[in-house]
């Protein structure tokens, strides 16, 4: 460590804190739609399909495939600036939303939303990792994952309030503009961390050149490409709740939109918060003990299955309290999943891949959970409407009530195949 970064102790701390609020802006921006889908709709005329379609898989799709180029730059490019230009892009796109007239428009402003924000997570997990030693990087990484429960806390309640005091269209302006602000706060003190700094010489990623050679080496890595998959089936039951949980609420427990977003959100996000931090704690502890990052997996191991129960219990409760309370308690144990799979991850990449390692986790977690698992339930409700009525969606909703439990299995067999394997590849896949 240099004399200049032992005289700055602070830093690591508060690039941390920067990246959590830009985090917090990342999918506060992302859950503003979810809140105001039926009057959005209304006003639009759109289906439920057309408006997963929109919210859910246009807005992933693109967020994951440019995410992935966006990744290899943030490998070797300036983090700093990448993100600094990534929430300006957001920002910008989220106050155009209030224009749109239709279908084509207001697929646009929400792709041009994805675009930007796939620049958030990758330079969070490069820095994150320079920032802080191996033994510290899950508690930071649950740190930073809690950010995005904030996020969707603070843009449900932000939404349903300035929605309903101001109509849809001004909220996402007051929104958009708000992010424009935080930009010039990050431009102004934010500091770029030096690469590598706690980790040892590892020439096993020295001699990736390209984006396609970073996707092959990892991918045969043991156990990678099971723990991107594990990941994105077990995302699939929490991916839907952005998108369709304000929507159940006021189709089947008569909340009204105001209120929506300051009851889901706190049930949901609480447990989010909690959960992301927890087990990022716990994913630390199992690092320091066993020396191996791998072993941040058994928190998932234990946390998914556990899930089950609850969200059973958040779809066919009858009380709204029960419905909510089942809501904390699930969304906490599906959280408890991300970071150890994102800390072990991290052991598997080296540090020249390990933004494209986070995209290719994420893209799993993202088109599996966050694309798919919201256009099946929405294609789901329209085709169970004219039989149940608004109550379509709550069966549309459980019918994904399994998806941890197979998530955590193939997640156990990443873990396995990784302990076999013993190290990662050394060879360099030919270009």
């Amino acid at each position: 460590m240099t004399t200049m970064q032992q005289g700055k102790t602070w830093v690591p701390a508060y690039t941390l804190f920067l990246l959590f609020v830009s985090n917090v802006f990342n999918y506060a921006d992302r859950a503003l739609l979810g809140i105001v889908v039926d009057p959005v709709k209304a006003d639009l005329q759109l289906s439920d399909t057309a408006m997963s379609l929109v919210s859910g898989t246009a807005f992933v799709l693109f967020n994951l495939i440019v995410g992935i180029f966006i990744a290899r730059w943030v490998d070797h490019g300036n983090r700093k600036k990448i993100l600094l230009l990534g929430i300006t892009l957001w920002s910008a796109a989220t106050a155009l939303t209030g224009l749109a007239e239709g279908f084509a428009s207001l697929a646009f402003t929400r792709i041009l939303v994805g675009v930007g924000e796939a620049t958030a997570f990758p330079v969070a997990i490069s820095m994150i990792a320079d920032l802080f030693a191996k033994d510290r990087r899950p508690r930071a990484l649950g740190i930073y994952q809690s950010s995005a429960f904030v996020g969707i806390v603070g843009g449900s309640i932000a939404a349903g309030i300035l929605a309903a005091i101001y109509g849809w269209r001004n909220m996402f302006f007051i929104c958009g503009v708000a992010g424009l602000v935080f930009v010039v706060i990050l431009a102004v003190t934010m500091k770029e961390p030096q690469r590598g700094l706690h980790d040892e010489p590892d020439a096993s990623g020295a001699g990736l050149q390209n984006l396609g050679q970073s996707i092959r080496y990892l991918l045969a890595v043991p156990g990678f490409r099971l723990l991107a998959l594990g990941m994105g089936i077990a995302a699939m039951a929490g991916g839907v709740l952005p998108v369709w949980a304000p929507a159940f609420l006021l189709r089947s427990h008569d909340v009204q939109l105001a209120e929506v977003g300051a009851l889901i959100a706190p049930s949901v996000g609480l447990g989010g918060v909690s959960g992301a931090i927890a087990s990022g704690f716990m994913a630390s502890y199992f690092t320091r003990r066993r020396g191996r990052e791998i072993d941040s997996l058994m928190v998932p191991l234990i946390a998914l299955p556990l899930s089950i129960p609850f969200f059973i219990a958040f779809c066919f409760a009858p009380s709204l309290l029960v419905t909510l309370i089942a809501a904390a308690i699930m969304n906490f144990l599906l959280s408890s999943g991300i970071t150890p799979c994102f800390s072990a991850a991290m052991g598997l990449a080296t540090p020249t891949t390990r933004a494209v390692a986070s995209m290719l986790l994420l893209a799993s977690s993202g088109i599996i959970g966050a694309a798919l698992a919201p256009l099946v339930v929405g294609a789901a409700s329209d085709a169970l409407a004219p039989q149940l009525g608004t109550e379509s969606l709550r069966y549309a909703l459980s019918g994904l009530m399994v998806m941890p439990l197979i998530g955590s299995a193939i997640l156990w067999m990443a873990y396995r195949r990784s302990l076999a394997a013993g190290v990662r590849p050394t060879e360099i896949p030919a270009a």
